[in-house]
């Protein structure tokens, strides 16, 4: 089950945090364009999500389990 959280980081540190990774992403030729993916991603770097809860959700979606 995953938790709830408030924010730790205001939205510009979160967009700050997400343009890092997306720059990272790049630089190695890849893009995340699911828009579920995205969503989790953006959830972490506001800090509303663990880096364990964020992958537990990624591989649900992506497994279908």
């Amino acid at each position: 089950m995953v938790k709830v959280r408030k924010s730790k980081f205001t939205e510009a540190e979160a967009t700050e945090r997400l343009a890092f990774a997306d720059a990272a992403l790049g630089a190695a030729g890849h893009e995340v364009t699911d828009p579920y993916l995205n969503e989790l991603a953006a959830r972490f770097a506001r800090g509303e999500l663990t880096i364990e809860e964020a992958q537990v959700l990624s591989d649900r979606h992506i497994l279908g389990h």
